[in-house]
């Protein structure tokens, strides 16, 4: 299986031996925590998936009456 060495988009760090193949293209940043999908390999693009504490969902959505 081929390991990647992918520069996370959100903070820059280097995640080195990630297995994209077996996550579908996902990773989750060693640095940072926040997870994306690695559309290539040659980073050209990503997609940001939010991750929200409740603390963040309530900020971000309000409470729900």
């Amino acid at each position: 299986m081929k390991v990647y060495d992918i520069k996370c988009p959100l903070c820059g760090t280097v995640n080195k031996n990630l297995y994209l193949d077996e996550t579908n293209g996902w990773m989750e940043c060693e640095h940072c925590c926040q997870v994306v999908m690695v559309l290539s390999a040659d980073e050209i693009s990503h997609k940001k998936v939010p991750a929200y504490t409740p603390h963040k969902f309530t900020l971000r959505f309000g409470a729900a009456h």
